[in-house]
Parts: structure tokens; C-alpha cells; sequence
């Protein structure tokens, strides 16, 4: 695929303190097995009767190869379109208590709730900047929807720009955070929010597609939401990132109790034109050099103080050569 230029004077450096304040990654990293700590505890496994097979959630196939094997849980390779994914996994039923657990609340709370206006400032408002170098709204108010809008933060920057815009979340906390500071968010499921078809200028996926069990089902809803040329905005992991070429299995957003599909800028471009999308926009973006200061610091008890003094730099080039951990992908709706 065609990797767009890159300019080093658009790069956007990220205050990490603020983004992640105090020991808010820490607790992530520490909590990260939280849904299936008592099996292990009880059974030393996962019960293979809890898990269920799937087939390939891009294309269907069963054919698959085992890629890794992470928190007593595997992740294969489609070898039909190359996707990964974990199979087994548990049952939808379970990944909704997950993400309804106090558990999930707290890290919500610690990373999200506690950089909000961080967040607004820095991301939401970039987010924004770049929908709207898509958009074909003729001068009216942008219909906006984020689909998994945690607190707010890119609905906030949206509103705060002119624009119609929703949220819809299952996180309780991060919902009614959202409300405290005037914002229209939802505490509802996509398949249960009641919006009419063709109704939206733009929808977002932010950090959303990994969580689920079949993402192309959320996929079709979101495309029929969107009104003819209207543009799909999302963020996903990138499974090719530095991040995982750096520590492997340890790049902390291999997190299989969690992410169960991980992308690759070629992955996702097949998944979109499967569901009558074309991309416009394929580009990464990551703290993967910043992440890996801390597991060798924190993990290997090993310095970092050279990376970290060029630490910039080195993000940069691994964002334009599309090795950044967030893959950011705007896909037009045709019409």
C-alpha cells in the first residue's frame, strides 16, 4: 500500500504525564488479566469449556495458524486474509461484565476521566480538524457520532467546534462524566440507540473495532448510519506497530482479555472495501517509543535515558513509515 508523506514539522508531540497521570498506565499494565484472575486462580487455566471458536471475523475462513499465545489465551492468523485474532475467546455475555466490572470502571476513571481536558485539547480537537478535512457538509452543521465515546472527549472538541454531536458509550462512569460537562452522551448499545439510517455526517470508532467479538456487524450498522459520502473516522491498534517489533508479546496492547482482533494498515484496508468503504486516509500515529522507555525501565530495570533524549524523533519516523501503534483510518461512505 502507498504510505502517505510525512512532514516533520506536523508532528505533534504528546505530554505523557497528562495523558497518563500518576500511576494510571502502571494500574492498566498490573490490571490487565482482571477478567480471568480467579479462573486461573481456581483451575490454573482457562476452562475450555468457558471458550468458544470463531471463525475469522474479516473474511469467515476457519483455516488459521497459532501466531502467539498470551494470559492462558491464543491469537492466530487467518490464513486466508491474513487477519489476527484471539480464538478462542469467551461469550458476549462476558465481555459486557467486563466492561460493566468496578474493575473497568477504575482504569476508565484513571486514564480517561483524570485526562479529559488533555484529552479535549490535544486529541479531540485534532480528531475534529481531521474529519472536517473530509467532510462535505456545505456549510451546515456537521451530524456527528461517536460510537464508543468513553468520556467525551473528541464529542466535546466536535460541539465546541459548531458541530451536532453524540456519544454513545456502555461505561456508566465515563457517561455520566460526560453529561457533568453538558455533553449529549448515551449510555446504550449501537444496535439498541434507535438512529435512523443515512442520518450522520460522520461516525467514529475510537479504540472500539479490537473489543469485539464481530466487528463487521458493528461495521455495517455504523456504514448505514452514515448518510451518502459521508465518512467513517477510526483507531485500532496496529498489529505491525513498533510497539510489538520493540517487546513482542509484551507490547502492552496485545491484551487478548480485551483486544481480540488486531489490525494491520493491509487488514484494514481489505475490511473496509469488504463493507463498501474506501479509504482516504491510512496513517499511524503512537507512543510506541514512549512504551518502550517504560518496559525497559520498569520491566527490565534497564537505563533508557539515551531514547528518551531523542525519543521524539524516533516516534516520528516510526508514525510515517506506519509503524505507530494506533492505526487511523477514514473511509467514505459512496453517494
Amino acid at each position: 500500500m502507498n504510505i502517505p508523506y510525512r512532514r516533520v514539522s506536523e508532528y505533534q508531540p504528546v505530554d505523557v504525564s497528562k495523558l497518563r497521570p500518576g500511576s494510571s498506565y502502571k494500574s492498566l499494565i498490573e490490571k490487565r488479566t482482571h477478567p480471568i484472575d480467579d479462573l486461573v486462580a481456581r483451575f490454573g487455566t482457562i476452562p475450555e469449556e468457558l471458550l468458544t471458536r470463531r471463525p475469522c471475523p474479516t473474511c469467515g475462513s476457519t483455516e488459521e495458524t497459532l501466531e502467539l499465545e498470551k494470559d492462558h489465551m491464543r491469537i492466530v492468523r487467518c490464513r486466508q486474509c491474513d487477519l489476527v485474532f484471539v480464538n478462542p475467546t469467551f461469550d458476549e455475555a462476558h465481555y459486557k461484565s467486563v466492561y460493566a466490572s468496578q474493575a473497568y470502571q477504575d482504569i476508565v476513571r484513571d486514564l480517561g476521566i483524570n485526562s479529559h481536558e488533555y484529552r479535549v485539547g490535544r486529541f479531540g480537537t485534532e480528531r475534529v480538524r481531521l474529519m472536517s478535512e473530509h467532510l462535505r457538509v456545505n456549510g451546515r452543521a456537521p451530524r456527528y457520532l461517536d460510537v464508543g465515546c468513553s468520556t467525551g472527549f473528541v464529542v466535546e472538541a466536535a460541539r465546541d467546534n459548531g458541530w451536532e454531536a453524540i456519544g454513545i458509550d456502555l461505561n456508566p462512569s465515563a457517561i455520566e462524566f460526560g453529561r457533568s460537562r453538558g455533553l449529549d452522551l448515551r449510555a446504550v448499545a449501537l444496535e439498541d440507540a434507535g438512529f435512523a439510517p443515512r442520518t450522520f455526517d460522520a461516525v467514529s470508532l475510537f479504540d472500539v473495532l479490537e473489543h469485539l467479538l464481530d466487528p463487521r456487524r458493528t461495521l455495517r450498522a455504523c456504514a448505514d448510519l452514515l448518510a451518502p459520502g459521508g465518512i467513517l473516522f477510526l483507531y485500532v491498534p496496529n498489529f505491525d506497530s513498533a510497539s510489538r517489533l520493540l517487546m513482542g508479546a509484551n507490547a502492552h496492547f496485545i491484551w487478548p482479555t480485551h483486544h481480540l482482533n488486531y489490525y494491520t494498515p493491509t487488514t484494514m484496508r481489505d475490511l473496509m472495501m469488504r463493507h463498501g468503504l474506501t479509504p482516504e486516509l491510512i496513517v499511524t500515529e503512537g507512543l510506541d517509543i514512549e512504551d518502550y522507555i517504560w518496559y525497559r525501565r520498569e520491566v527490565l530495570n534497564r537505563d533508557a535515558d539515551g531514547l528518551a533524549e531523542i525519543s521524539d524523533v524516533l516516534q516520528f519516523l516510526a508514525n510515517a513509515g506506519c509503524y505507530g501503534k494506533n492505526l487511523r483510518v477514514i473511509a467514505r461512505r459512496s453517494g
